[in-house]
Protein backbone atom coordinates (compact mmCIF):
# COMPACT_ATOMS: atom_id res chain seq x y z
CA UNK A 1 0.00 0.00 0.00
CA UNK A 2 2.61 2.60 0.82
CA UNK A 3 5.02 1.35 -1.77
CA UNK A 4 2.04 1.91 -4.35
CA UNK A 5 0.91 5.31 -2.95
CA UNK A 6 4.85 6.36 -2.45
CA UNK A 7 4.61 5.76 -6.68
CA UNK A 8 1.56 7.58 -7.65
CA UNK A 9 2.50 11.23 -5.08
CA UNK A 10 5.94 10.79 -6.89
CA UNK A 11 4.81 11.97 -10.31
CA UNK A 12 3.91 15.41 -9.83
CA UNK A 13 7.34 16.31 -8.17
CA UNK A 14 9.53 14.54 -10.59
CA UNK A 15 7.77 14.54 -13.87
CA UNK A 16 5.78 17.61 -13.52
CA UNK A 17 5.96 19.49 -16.89
CA UNK A 18 7.37 23.28 -17.69
CA UNK A 19 3.99 25.30 -18.61
CA UNK A 20 4.18 28.20 -20.25
CA UNK A 21 1.07 30.69 -19.90
CA UNK A 22 0.20 33.36 -22.08
CA UNK A 23 -3.44 36.09 -21.99
CA UNK A 24 -3.72 39.51 -22.75
CA UNK A 25 -4.06 42.47 -20.35
CA UNK A 26 -6.49 45.36 -21.00
CA UNK A 27 -8.42 48.41 -19.44
CA UNK A 28 -11.89 48.00 -18.16
CA UNK A 29 -13.59 51.35 -19.56
CA UNK A 30 -12.52 50.79 -23.23
CA UNK A 31 -10.54 47.61 -23.67
CA UNK A 32 -7.58 49.41 -24.92
CA UNK A 33 -4.58 47.09 -24.28
CA UNK A 34 -2.52 47.60 -21.04
CA UNK A 35 1.42 48.09 -21.87
CA UNK A 36 4.21 47.67 -19.55
CA UNK A 37 2.13 45.62 -16.88
CA UNK A 38 4.05 43.22 -14.59
CA UNK A 39 2.69 39.73 -14.42
CA UNK A 40 4.09 37.70 -12.44
CA UNK A 41 3.84 34.37 -9.71
CA UNK A 42 3.32 35.59 -6.73
CA UNK A 43 6.64 34.41 -4.26
CA UNK A 44 8.04 32.89 -7.62
CA UNK A 45 11.15 33.76 -10.16
CA UNK A 46 8.33 33.35 -12.79
CA UNK A 47 7.33 37.12 -14.49
CA UNK A 48 7.44 39.07 -17.45
CA UNK A 49 6.50 42.72 -19.12
CA UNK A 50 3.30 43.01 -21.13
CA UNK A 51 4.01 44.11 -24.82
CA UNK A 52 2.57 47.01 -26.41
CA UNK A 53 -0.70 45.25 -27.71
CA UNK A 54 -1.09 44.06 -23.40
CA UNK A 55 0.17 40.64 -24.11
CA UNK A 56 2.20 38.71 -21.89
CA UNK A 57 3.57 34.64 -21.68
CA UNK A 58 5.46 33.26 -18.54
CA UNK A 59 7.68 30.26 -19.25
CA UNK A 60 8.87 27.28 -17.46
CA UNK A 61 5.76 27.22 -14.92
CA UNK A 62 5.87 24.52 -12.79
CA UNK A 63 2.94 21.91 -11.83
CA UNK A 64 1.36 23.90 -8.61
CA UNK A 65 -1.30 26.25 -7.34
CA UNK A 66 -0.67 29.72 -8.07
CA UNK A 67 -1.55 33.38 -7.55
CA UNK A 68 -0.93 35.40 -10.97
CA UNK A 69 -0.64 38.89 -10.17
CA UNK A 70 -1.01 42.13 -12.51
CA UNK A 71 0.16 45.12 -11.34
CA UNK A 72 0.21 48.35 -13.30
CA UNK A 73 0.65 52.07 -12.21
CA UNK A 74 -2.48 53.59 -11.99
CA UNK A 75 -4.51 50.25 -11.55
CA UNK A 76 -5.71 48.59 -9.07
CA UNK A 77 -3.52 45.47 -8.61
CA UNK A 78 -5.20 41.69 -9.67
CA UNK A 79 -5.17 38.46 -8.22
CA UNK A 80 -6.00 35.64 -9.37
CA UNK A 81 -5.96 31.68 -8.64
CA UNK A 82 -4.35 29.14 -11.11
CA UNK A 83 -3.46 25.76 -10.85
CA UNK A 84 -0.87 24.42 -13.18
CA UNK A 85 -0.75 20.62 -14.30
CA UNK A 86 1.17 19.77 -17.09
CA UNK A 87 -0.72 21.58 -19.95
CA UNK A 88 0.01 25.18 -21.25
CA UNK A 89 -2.74 27.96 -20.32
CA UNK A 90 -4.16 30.26 -22.42
CA UNK A 91 -6.06 32.57 -19.78
CA UNK A 92 -9.05 34.86 -20.66
CA UNK A 93 -8.78 38.16 -21.05
CA UNK A 94 -7.71 40.20 -18.16
CA UNK A 95 -9.12 43.67 -17.22
CA UNK A 96 -7.84 45.67 -15.11
CA UNK A 97 -9.72 48.34 -13.09
CA UNK A 98 -7.95 52.52 -12.35
CA UNK A 99 -6.92 53.29 -9.08
CA UNK A 100 -7.92 57.33 -9.50
CA UNK A 101 -9.44 58.63 -6.23
CA UNK A 102 -12.99 61.04 -6.55
CA UNK A 103 -11.90 64.31 -5.53
CA UNK A 104 -15.18 64.56 -3.53
CA UNK A 105 -13.51 61.39 -1.68
CA UNK A 106 -10.15 63.46 -1.00
CA UNK A 107 -9.60 65.07 2.61
CA UNK A 108 -6.98 67.09 2.83
CA UNK A 109 -4.88 66.70 6.42
CA UNK A 110 -2.01 69.03 7.40
CA UNK A 111 0.22 67.28 9.12
CA UNK A 112 3.87 68.00 10.33
CA UNK A 113 6.66 65.68 8.89
CA UNK A 114 7.22 62.91 10.87
CA UNK A 115 10.54 63.45 13.04
CA UNK A 116 12.68 61.47 11.61
CA UNK A 117 14.05 59.94 14.95
CA UNK A 118 10.44 58.35 15.17
CA UNK A 119 10.52 57.32 11.39
CA UNK A 120 14.17 55.52 11.80
CA UNK A 121 12.76 53.55 15.10
CA UNK A 122 9.82 52.33 13.35
CA UNK A 123 11.63 51.11 10.05
CA UNK A 124 14.59 49.33 12.65
CA UNK A 125 11.27 47.72 13.87
CA UNK A 126 9.86 47.02 10.38
CA UNK A 127 13.37 45.39 9.22
CA UNK A 128 13.82 43.26 12.07
CA UNK A 129 10.32 41.80 11.96
CA UNK A 130 10.68 41.75 8.07
CA UNK A 131 13.75 40.72 7.63
CA UNK A 132 14.16 39.23 10.73
CA UNK A 133 17.03 38.59 13.31
CA UNK A 134 18.92 36.10 11.42
CA UNK A 135 22.77 35.88 10.04
CA UNK A 136 20.91 36.27 6.46
CA UNK A 137 19.20 39.13 7.52
CA UNK A 138 21.63 40.99 8.57
CA UNK A 139 23.20 40.88 5.03
CA UNK A 140 19.62 41.34 3.34
CA UNK A 141 19.04 45.35 2.89
CA UNK A 142 15.65 47.17 1.82
CA UNK A 143 17.01 49.24 -1.27
CA UNK A 144 13.89 52.00 -1.38
CA UNK A 145 12.72 52.29 2.27
CA UNK A 146 11.44 55.79 1.61
CA UNK A 147 8.53 54.07 -0.32
CA UNK A 148 7.49 52.68 3.46
CA UNK A 149 3.86 54.54 5.52
CA UNK A 150 4.39 53.74 8.65
CA UNK A 151 0.73 54.14 11.24
CA UNK A 152 1.63 54.28 14.97
CA UNK A 153 -0.54 53.63 17.66
CA UNK A 154 0.78 54.67 20.89
CA UNK A 155 -1.87 53.23 23.13
CA UNK A 156 -1.94 50.53 21.72
CA UNK A 157 1.99 49.96 20.53
CA UNK A 158 0.60 48.71 17.37
CA UNK A 159 2.95 49.42 14.01
CA UNK A 160 1.25 49.50 10.98
CA UNK A 161 2.95 49.78 7.16
CA UNK A 162 2.34 49.95 3.31
CA UNK A 163 4.66 50.53 1.13
CA UNK A 164 3.26 52.68 -2.24
CA UNK A 165 5.13 51.05 -4.87
CA UNK A 166 7.86 48.12 -5.09
CA UNK A 167 10.00 47.78 -2.30
CA UNK A 168 13.21 46.04 -3.65
CA UNK A 169 15.13 44.04 -1.30
CA UNK A 170 18.87 42.88 -1.99
CA UNK A 171 19.34 39.35 -0.53
CA UNK A 172 22.84 38.89 -0.50
CA UNK A 173 22.85 35.83 1.81
CA UNK A 174 20.58 33.98 -0.71
CA UNK A 175 21.16 35.47 -4.15
CA UNK A 176 18.15 37.21 -4.28
CA UNK A 177 16.63 40.56 -5.43
CA UNK A 178 13.08 40.60 -4.45
CA UNK A 179 10.58 42.72 -5.57
CA UNK A 180 7.62 43.08 -2.46
CA UNK A 181 4.52 45.41 -3.07
CA UNK A 182 3.62 45.13 1.09
CA UNK A 183 -0.04 45.41 0.82
CA UNK A 184 -0.30 45.27 5.00
CA UNK A 185 2.19 44.56 8.41
CA UNK A 186 1.47 44.43 11.70
CA UNK A 187 3.89 44.77 14.79
CA UNK A 188 1.94 43.80 17.82
CA UNK A 189 4.44 43.50 20.63
CA UNK A 190 1.88 43.30 23.70
CA UNK A 191 0.50 39.82 21.98
CA UNK A 192 3.39 38.74 20.37
CA UNK A 193 2.13 38.73 16.64
CA UNK A 194 3.81 40.06 13.52
CA UNK A 195 1.86 39.35 10.59
CA UNK A 196 2.29 40.89 7.00
CA UNK A 197 0.68 40.08 3.45
CA UNK A 198 1.85 41.33 -0.08
CA UNK A 199 2.67 39.95 -3.26
CA UNK A 200 6.82 39.07 -4.22
CA UNK A 201 8.95 38.00 -7.43
CA UNK A 202 12.25 36.99 -7.41
CA UNK A 203 14.89 37.07 -9.48
CA UNK A 204 18.42 35.45 -9.29
CA UNK A 205 21.27 37.36 -8.81
CA UNK A 206 24.46 37.23 -10.86
CA UNK A 207 28.14 36.65 -9.64
CA UNK A 208 31.28 35.32 -9.92
CA UNK A 209 31.60 31.52 -9.65
CA UNK A 210 32.86 31.33 -6.24
CA UNK A 211 29.54 33.42 -5.03
CA UNK A 212 27.14 31.27 -6.97
CA UNK A 213 28.38 28.33 -5.49
CA UNK A 214 28.20 30.34 -1.92
CA UNK A 215 24.31 31.22 -2.79
CA UNK A 216 23.85 27.63 -3.88
CA UNK A 217 24.86 25.97 -0.90
CA UNK A 218 22.97 28.69 1.38
CA UNK A 219 19.90 28.02 -0.21
CA UNK A 220 20.43 24.55 -0.02
CA UNK A 221 20.71 25.32 4.04
CA UNK A 222 17.79 27.73 3.61
CA UNK A 223 15.40 24.70 1.92
CA UNK A 224 16.73 21.45 4.60
CA UNK A 225 14.06 21.58 7.33
CA UNK A 226 12.08 23.95 6.00
CA UNK A 227 8.06 23.87 5.80
CA UNK A 228 8.63 23.35 1.97
CA UNK A 229 11.26 20.71 2.55
CA UNK A 230 8.63 19.08 4.96
CA UNK A 231 5.50 19.44 2.72
CA UNK A 232 7.15 18.25 -0.35
CA UNK A 233 8.79 15.07 1.68
CA UNK A 234 5.36 14.19 2.55
CA UNK A 235 3.85 14.77 -1.11
CA UNK A 236 6.86 11.79 -1.79
CA UNK A 237 5.48 10.11 1.38
CA UNK A 238 9.55 10.71 2.45
CA UNK A 239 9.07 11.83 5.95
CA UNK A 240 11.42 9.94 7.44
CA UNK A 241 13.86 9.45 4.80
CA UNK A 242 14.52 13.20 4.53
CA UNK A 243 15.24 13.43 8.68
CA UNK A 244 11.52 14.54 9.68
CA UNK A 245 9.66 12.93 12.88
CA UNK A 246 6.34 14.21 13.53
CA UNK A 247 4.66 13.74 16.99
CA UNK A 248 1.30 14.34 18.68
CA UNK A 249 1.62 17.21 21.57
CA UNK A 250 -0.99 18.11 24.29
CA UNK A 251 -0.93 21.14 25.31
CA UNK A 252 -2.47 22.64 28.54
CA UNK A 253 -2.03 25.95 30.14
CA UNK A 254 0.58 26.68 32.88
CA UNK A 255 -1.54 27.01 36.25
CA UNK A 256 -1.36 30.84 37.64
CA UNK A 257 0.12 32.39 34.82
CA UNK A 258 -2.02 35.40 33.60
CA UNK A 259 -2.63 35.75 29.51
CA UNK A 260 0.41 37.60 27.42
CA UNK A 261 -1.87 40.68 26.84
CA UNK A 262 -2.24 41.77 30.32
CA UNK A 263 1.51 40.72 31.27
CA UNK A 264 2.60 42.94 28.66
CA UNK A 265 0.39 45.76 29.47
CA UNK A 266 1.32 44.99 33.49
CA UNK A 267 5.21 45.76 32.54
CA UNK A 268 4.34 48.95 30.23
CA UNK A 269 2.32 50.49 32.68
CA UNK A 270 5.31 49.70 35.73
CA UNK A 271 8.38 50.38 33.65
CA UNK A 272 6.58 53.55 33.02
CA UNK A 273 6.01 54.71 36.50
CA UNK A 274 9.34 52.26 38.40
CA UNK A 275 11.30 55.64 38.88
CA UNK A 276 8.68 57.36 41.33
CA UNK A 277 8.11 54.07 43.95
CA UNK A 278 9.96 51.25 45.07
CA UNK A 279 6.50 49.85 45.02
CA UNK A 280 6.16 50.05 40.71
CA UNK A 281 9.84 48.64 40.66
CA UNK A 282 8.16 45.69 42.79
CA UNK A 283 5.56 44.62 40.31
CA UNK A 284 7.77 45.37 37.62
CA UNK A 285 10.05 42.02 38.81
CA UNK A 286 6.92 40.32 39.38
CA UNK A 287 5.60 40.90 36.01
CA UNK A 288 8.82 40.12 34.71
CA UNK A 289 8.39 36.79 36.21
CA UNK A 290 4.93 35.89 35.29
CA UNK A 291 6.44 36.22 31.81
CA UNK A 292 9.66 34.21 32.20
CA UNK A 293 7.13 31.25 32.97
CA UNK A 294 6.15 29.34 30.16
CA UNK A 295 2.54 29.39 28.38
CA UNK A 296 1.90 26.17 28.11
CA UNK A 297 2.25 22.55 30.11
CA UNK A 298 2.88 20.14 26.99
CA UNK A 299 3.23 16.17 26.60
CA UNK A 300 5.08 14.95 23.81
CA UNK A 301 3.92 11.32 22.63
CA UNK A 302 6.61 8.93 22.25
CA UNK A 303 4.74 7.39 19.40
CA UNK A 304 6.02 8.85 15.56
CA UNK A 305 2.96 9.62 13.59
CA UNK A 306 1.71 7.81 10.01
CA UNK A 307 1.84 10.32 7.23
CA UNK A 308 -1.87 8.93 6.81
CA UNK A 309 -2.51 10.27 10.29
CA UNK A 310 -2.11 14.10 9.23
CA UNK A 311 -1.67 14.28 5.77
CA UNK A 312 -5.03 13.64 2.75
CA UNK A 313 -5.60 13.16 -0.41
CA UNK A 314 -7.58 15.44 -2.29
CA UNK A 315 -10.26 15.35 -5.21
CA UNK A 316 -8.07 18.07 -7.00
CA UNK A 317 -4.83 16.85 -8.42
CA UNK A 318 -2.02 18.21 -6.72
CA UNK A 319 -3.71 19.22 -4.25
CA UNK A 320 -3.20 17.97 -0.42
CA UNK A 321 -4.58 18.31 3.03
CA UNK A 322 -2.50 18.47 6.39
CA UNK A 323 -4.11 18.64 9.11
CA UNK A 324 -4.75 16.92 13.05
CA UNK A 325 -6.95 17.00 15.72
CA UNK A 326 -4.51 18.23 18.01
CA UNK A 327 -0.84 20.08 18.29
CA UNK A 328 2.18 18.32 16.32
CA UNK A 329 5.68 18.61 16.54
CA UNK A 330 7.73 18.62 13.49
CA UNK A 331 11.09 17.74 14.07
CA UNK A 332 14.57 17.63 11.85
CA UNK A 333 17.04 15.56 12.31
CA UNK A 334 19.80 17.17 9.93
CA UNK A 335 20.64 14.04 7.39
CA UNK A 336 24.71 14.65 7.06
CA UNK A 337 25.26 15.36 10.76
CA UNK A 338 22.99 13.69 12.76
CA UNK A 339 22.20 17.06 14.94
CA UNK A 340 18.35 17.79 15.77
CA UNK A 341 18.60 21.07 13.89
CA UNK A 342 14.95 22.43 15.64
CA UNK A 343 11.41 22.14 16.04
CA UNK A 344 8.34 23.66 15.02
CA UNK A 345 4.93 22.76 16.28
CA UNK A 346 1.78 23.39 14.29
CA UNK A 347 -1.94 23.53 15.47
CA UNK A 348 -4.94 23.87 12.87
CA UNK A 349 -7.81 26.50 12.95
CA UNK A 350 -9.77 23.80 10.69
CA UNK A 351 -9.79 20.29 9.29
CA UNK A 352 -7.28 20.95 7.12
CA UNK A 353 -4.55 23.74 5.45
CA UNK A 354 -4.43 22.70 1.99
CA UNK A 355 -0.91 23.11 0.12
CA UNK A 356 0.07 22.57 -3.32
CA UNK A 357 3.06 20.29 -5.38
CA UNK A 358 5.42 22.91 -4.84
CA UNK A 359 5.03 22.60 -0.75
CA UNK A 360 3.53 25.73 -0.33
CA UNK A 361 0.46 26.30 1.89
CA UNK A 362 -2.55 28.82 0.20
CA UNK A 363 -4.14 28.58 3.13
CA UNK A 364 -1.62 29.88 5.50
CA UNK A 365 -4.51 31.38 8.25
CA UNK A 366 -6.02 28.09 8.60
CA UNK A 367 -2.93 26.89 10.85
CA UNK A 368 -0.71 28.63 13.71
CA UNK A 369 3.03 27.71 13.08
CA UNK A 370 5.07 28.43 15.89
CA UNK A 371 9.00 27.52 16.67
CA UNK A 372 11.79 27.79 14.10
CA UNK A 373 8.73 27.71 10.73
CA UNK A 374 7.27 30.28 12.83
CA UNK A 375 10.84 32.24 12.83
CA UNK A 376 11.40 32.68 9.24
CA UNK A 377 11.22 35.61 7.85
CA UNK A 378 12.02 37.11 4.05
CA UNK A 379 15.80 36.52 4.51
CA UNK A 380 15.11 32.67 4.54
CA UNK A 381 13.08 32.51 2.27
CA UNK A 382 12.48 30.68 -1.29
CA UNK A 383 10.78 31.26 -4.01
CA UNK A 384 8.00 28.24 -4.02
CA UNK A 385 9.41 26.81 -7.43
CA UNK A 386 12.97 26.15 -6.12
CA UNK A 387 14.50 23.21 -6.93
CA UNK A 388 16.94 21.44 -4.57
CA UNK A 389 20.32 20.75 -6.71
CA UNK A 390 20.34 17.58 -8.63
CA UNK A 391 23.65 16.99 -7.18
CA UNK A 392 21.88 17.15 -3.45
CA UNK A 393 19.52 14.25 -4.11
CA UNK A 394 22.07 12.01 -5.58
CA UNK A 395 24.03 12.43 -2.24
CA UNK A 396 20.93 11.90 -0.26
CA UNK A 397 19.87 9.27 -2.17
CA UNK A 398 23.35 7.50 -1.91
CA UNK A 399 23.88 8.44 1.95
CA UNK A 400 20.06 6.60 2.42
CA UNK A 401 20.91 3.01 0.55
CA UNK A 402 24.00 3.01 2.74
CA UNK A 403 21.74 3.72 5.77
CA UNK A 404 19.21 1.02 5.02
Amino acid sequence: MHKILWLLLLVPISLSAQVTITGRIVNTADKSPVADASVFLNNSVIGNKTLSDGSFRLFNVKNGKYDLVVSCVGYKAHHQDITVNNNNIVMSEIALVTSVTELSEVKIKLTKPEPAHRRNRFLRIFTSEFLGRTKNASICKILNPELLDFDYDEKSDKLKATSSDFLIIENKALGYRIKYLLVSFLADPRNEIVSYTGSSLFEAMTGSVEQEMIWKKKRVEAYRGSQMHFLRACIAYQVPEEGFTVRKVVRTPTVGRPPDSLINVKLKTFAITSGVASMANDSVRYWSKMAKQPRYDQTVADRVLKIDEYIKLTKQKGIYGFGYTDWLMINYLHWSNGSNEHSTFVTFNGPYAYFDSNGVVFTPESCLIEGYWGAKRMAELLPVDYELPEEMYSIRNLKTKKER
